[in-house]
C-alpha cells in the first residue's frame, strides 16, 4: 500500500480491532446500572454532538446539509444500524446475554447479507456457501451448546441478538443502495442522532426510567462507549475505507468477537464452555471464509458496513 502512513494504518486497525470488540464490555457495564434503551439514547446523543462538532472542524458546518433523499437515506440506515442493531443487543445482554456471546451471535452479519443478497439476485462462490453454512450450524452450536457452567443460554436473550444481527445485515445492505452524504463523519453524525431518536422513542414504549446515576465504573464504561467506540473508532474506519483495500478493512469483522471473548471473560468472568469454543470458532472461521471469498471474486457487494460495525 504505497503512499499510506504505516504508524497511522497500525494505530486505525488496532482502534478498529481493539475498540470495536470492547464494545459489547462496555454495554454490559452500562447497562448492568441503567435500562438498556436509553442508556443507548444517552451514549448516541452525545456521540452526535462530538462528531457534528468534528465534522464541522473539518469542513465547515456546510458539510452537515443533506438533501430530502439523503435525509431519509439516514433515517432508515440509522434506525436500522444503531437503533434496533445496538438497542436490541444491549436489551439482549439485559435478559441475561453474556457480552462474549453477543459479540458472536452478531459476527453473524455476513452470513445472513450473503443471503439477502441471495434474494437479489446474486450468486455467491461455493466458497461463500460453505462460510455460510459454517456460520449458521457454528451459530445453532453457540445457542444449543452449555456455556461452561452457566447452562444453554436464555432463549429470548438470543432471539433479541439474533433480531440484532438481522437488522444490522439489512441497514448494511441499504446503506451502499440509498443516498447518503459523502463525507463519512457526516453519515455517522446523523446516523447516531437517528438513533438517539429511536432508542428515546424505544425507552417511552417499554416504560424505560431515565436515569444518569451511574457508579464510577458505568460513567467510565459511557464514556468508553461515546469517546472510544463511537467516535475514535468510527473515524479510524472511515480512514480505512479511504487509504486501504476492503479486505484489510474488513478483518474487524472476525478480530472483534474474539477480542469480546476475551475481555468477557477477564472483566467479568463469563464462562468460555463448549458453546463459545464449539459454535464461536465455527462463526469466527465462517466470517474469514466469507470475507476471503468475496476478496478473491472482487464481488462490488462487500461493504465496509457488511461485515458486522458496532459502531
Amino acid at each position: 500500500m504505497p503512499g499510506v502512513h504505516r504508524p497511522t494504518l497500525v494505530a486505525c486497525m488496532a482502534a478498529v480491532w481493539v475498540l470495536w470488540g470492547s464494545v459489547y464490555l462496555a454495554i454490559r457495564l452500562v447497562v448492568d446500572e441503567a435500562d438498556p434503551f436509553q442508556a443507548m439514547a444517552q451514549r448516541y446523543a452525545v456521540a452526535a454532538l462530538l462528531l457534528a462538532v468534528i465534522a464541522a472542524t473539518r469542513r465547515g458546518w456546510r458539510t452537515l446539509r443533506v438533501t430530502r433523499a439523503e435525509a431519509a437515506g439516514l433515517a432508515v440506515t440509522g434506525v436500522l444500524l444503531l437503533g434496533f442493531g445496538n438497542g436490541f443487543q444491549a436489551l439482549a445482554q439485559v435478559q441475561g446475554l453474556p457480552s462474549g456471546v453477543a459479540a458472536l451471535i452478531v459476527a453473524t452479519v455476513p452470513a445472513w447479507a450473503v443471503l439477502i443478497r441471495l434474494a437479489t439476485g446474486d450468486r455467491p462462490t461455493r466458497a461463500t456457501w460453505a462460510g455460510v453454512v459454517m456460520g449458521f450450524c457454528g451459530l445453532a452450536a453457540l445457542v444449543g451448546l452449555d456455556q461452561g457452567g452457566g447452562g444453554a443460554i436464555p432463549a429470548l436473550a438470543a432471539l433479541c441478538c439474533l433480531g440484532a444481527s438481522i437488522s444490522w445485515t439489512i441497514g448494511s445492505f441499504l446503506q451502499g443502495r440509498l443516498a447518503l452524504p459523502s463525507d463519512v463523519v457526516t453519515v455517522a453524525t446523523y446516523q447516531q442522532l437517528v438513533a438517539a431518536g429511536t432508542s428515546t422513542v424505544l425507552a417511552l414504549a417499554t416504560g424505560e426510567q431515565v436515569s444518569v446515576t451511574y457508579s464510577t465504573r458505568g460513567w467510565l464504561a459511557m464514556a468508553w462507549l461515546v469517546l472510544a467506540c463511537s467516535v475514535t473508532a468510527y473515524l479510524a474506519f472511515a480512514w480505512l475505507l479511504v487509504n486501504v483495500p476492503l479486505s484489510l478493512t474488513a478483518t474487524h469483522a472476525y478480530v472483534n468477537p474474539v477480542v469480546a471473548v476475551v475481555l468477557g471473560a477477564l472483566v467479568l468472568g463469563e464462562s468460555v464452555g463448549a458453546g463459545v469454543l464449539v459454535g464461536g470458532g465455527a462463526v469466527v472461521l465462517a466470517v474469514v471464509l466469507i470475507v476471503g471469498s468475496e476478496r478473491r471474486s472482487r464481488t462490488d457487494h462487500l461493504t465496509g458496513t457488511e461485515v458486522a460495525q458496532p459502531a
